[in-house]
């Protein structure tokens, strides 16, 4: 598994007496606690499936920027062919993002599929992200608890139901709502999750760093492969 640790708060509602507009002076939003612990990530290649596994969340291998870090990791998968890793995690917490794609002169098409985990010290629930076009623009949304904020996927992939299976009696405040299937190339596989914002709320900017990082860095490639 690839650690990652990464707490989300999700907003709780305001109650009904609240809203009516008799909210105390000090009253302060309350949060329902939830925590990523990782992404479960196999690759299938050649008939052969493999699993990427790191120790720690990402600290040092990669350049650093306002947030925890742009951790880069690239790992060799055959002769001629290599896959390239990148991970933001913002201080501020709330976000997490992940990015694959292959590099090399001899790529041929590798399936990955990434779960992630969470945790909790409440119970989670067991619905999968579901896909919500008419009104938050096509995104992938998950309810994670009954009264509190969602988790959004924002992604270029396939989201099936997870074959990573989370029953035993210990992990039961454990979930892992769905799995992301994308077919490997030259262009970035993303998977950016994060908490639903309140109105007026804003994504860290260190996310839109992380992306347009990304996007320069495939832009880099196809002028390379442009020249030669």
């Amino acid at each position: 598994m690839i650690k990652i640790g990464a707490r989300f708060k999700l907003l709780e509602p305001l109650s009904a007496h609240l809203w009516a507009g008799s909210r105390a002076p000090d009253a302060c939003p309350t949060y329902k606690e939830l925590t990523l612990r990782g992404f479960d990530v196999r690759l299938k290649r050649a008939g052969r499936t493999y699993e990427l596994s790191t120790t720690d969340a990402p600290d040092g291998d990669g350049f650093h920027s306002r947030g925890l870090a742009f951790a880069r990791r690239v790992v060799p998968l055959a002769p001629g062919t290599l896959l390239e890793q990148h991970i933001v995690l913002p201080n501020a917490g709330d976000t997490a993002g992940i990015s694959w794609r292959l590099l090399g002169n001899k790529i041929t098409t590798v399936r990955l599929t990434a779960t992630p985990i969470f945790s909790s010290a409440s119970r989670i629930s067991s619905e999968i992200f579901v896909f919500e076009p008419e009104h938050e623009g096509g995104r992938l949304m998950w309810l994670p608890f009954r009264h509190a904020g969602k988790i959004i996927a924002d992604t270029n992939a396939n989201c099936t139901k997870p074959a990573l299976g989370i029953d035993s009696e210990w992990q039961k405040n454990i979930a892992a709502p769905s799995a992301f299937v994308f077919d490997l190339g030259r262009n970035p596989a993303l998977l950016l999750l994060s908490v639903e914002l309140p109105r007026r709320g804003a994504m860290d900017p260190l996310i839109g760093e992380f992306l347009a990082h990304i996007a320069k860095s495939r832009s880099e490639d196809s002028n390379l492969k442009a020249a030669a």
